[in-house]
């Protein structure tokens, strides 16, 4: 009978002893649990703080290059104006140059139609001078021979006059031409200048927006996290390695 009661007293100590090892285990479990817990929390805000402060540099570097971007835009626009307004005053100087030599082609027109009509009223005078001569030569002499001379005199000057009447309007027919060539020659070696200038701002844009492409390029790319299959989109914590 004591031999029983003490093998029920030895059952009840090592049950006793069972439970106790078992509470102080689910204790240390509890506790590991807890300490990992409290882990993958600090290490999700470390993540998170040093996802905000990548986040943050992202963007003062990315007002940096917008920044500096607008500045050389500016300054290119500012560069580009300033060069299409020298063209433009050059352009109006050379088309002011062009009406004032129009204006002075046309005066020197005037003035040769004027000499032209001075000249072709000293040949009629001429005639009537010469026409009254033979007139009275005629009258006088009353002879043939004296008649067909002055006649074919008179026809030897009008064909000298007509002739250098011709040779004149030749030369001033040459002037004019030689004129308006330089003219065209001076429109077309403008209008070249002008495709020159035109050709330096589209290489000049292109390369502003190579470089704005480069730099873009440039920029640094957050390593996207891939998460395991069978995570919740939810969840933070899935795919995170822990030690």
């Amino acid at each position: 009978m004591e031999a029983g009661g003490h093998d029920s007293l030895v059952d009840q100590l090592l049950e006793l002893h069972s439970l106790q090892e078992a509470r102080v285990a689910a204790e240390e479990d509890a506790r590991l649990k807890a300490a990992e817990e409290a882990r993958r929390r600090d290490e999700a805000a470390a993540q998170r703080r040093r996802e905000e402060e990548e986040a943050r540099r992202r963007a003062q570097e990315e007002a940096r290059l917008a920044e500096d971007r607008a500045r050389r835009e500016e300054e290119e626009k500012r560069l580009r104006q300033g060069r299409e307004a020298e063209l433009r005053v050059r352009f109006e100087e050379e088309a002011k140059a062009r009406a004032a030599e129009q204006q002075r082609l046309l005066a020197h027109e005037k003035e040769i139609a004027a000499i032209t009509a001075v000249e072709k009223n000293k040949i009629r005078l001429r005639r009537m001078v010469m026409g009254g001569a033979v007139f009275l030569v005629l009258a006088a002499l009353g002879s043939y021979a004296f008649v067909v001379r002055p006649a074919m005199e008179r026809h030897a000057l009008e064909t000298e006059l007509a002739i250098q009447a011709q040779r004149r309007a030749a030369m001033d027919k040459e002037q004019a031409e030689a004129a308006l060539l330089t003219e065209k020659e001076r429109a077309q070696e403008a209008e070249r200048d002008k495709q020159r200038l035109e050709e330096r701002l589209e290489r000049r844009e292109q390369a502003r927006q190579k470089a704005a492409e480069a730099a873009s390029n440039r920029k640094p790319k957050q390593p996207r996290q891939e998460r395991k299959p069978g995570c919740a989109p939810d969840d933070p914590l899935c795919g995170i390695p822990l030690e």
